[in-house]
């Protein structure tokens, strides 16, 4: 506890913007880095499968959030269970590496426009991209975590309901 408080106290003296740029940047980096991700994903799509009509693109939109609202629902037990979160110090470092779950992502649906075509790739490829972007920046979160067990820090394994 002495630890925290000190801890607390340390981050008081921050100055406060610069508090408030590392709870932002904290925060946000998964939302970032899924938004890179669709961004980039609509570039792959055009670029593989021509541009889209409108029907396409509320067809990618749609894509794009089922691949949370399945994989909330799953790992939620149908909504009836809180989302752990990771303590601060683990979440920077696993998104830190958001740059290989982007690159997975990408590489997914780089796979599936070379391979399919139709007017469902623009639902499939936002899906399939989106879920190996979470699966991988799991991976990263869930590495992060053991590299800070590994290095003594006491709350890297803490999750919170």
């Amino acid at each position: 506890m002495a630890g925290n408080t000190s801890s607390n106290e340390d981050e008081r003296k921050t100055p406060t913007v610069l508090r408030a740029l590392r709870s932002t940047t904290g925060r946000e980096s998964t939302t970032f880095g899924f938004s890179i991700l669709v961004t980039v994903t609509f570039g792959l799509l055009q670029a593989t499968a021509g541009a889209p009509n409108v029907p396409e693109i509320f067809l990618y939109a749609t894509g794009s959030v089922l691949s949370f609202t399945v994989l909330e629902g799953l790992l939620s037990k149908g909504f009836t269970r809180s989302m752990p979160q990771h303590s601060t110090i683990t979440q920077a470092l696993g998104t830190s590496m958001n740059l290989f779950s982007v690159l997975a992502g990408m590489g997914v649906a780089l796979l599936l426009t070379l391979r399919l075509d139709g007017n469902w790739l623009w639902s499939l490829a936002p899906f399939a991209a989106a879920v190996a972007y979470l699966l991988m920046e799991s991976i990263e979160s869930a590495l992060a975590e053991r590299v800070l067990v590994a290095a003594g820090h006491r709350e890297a394994s803490r999750v919170e309901p």
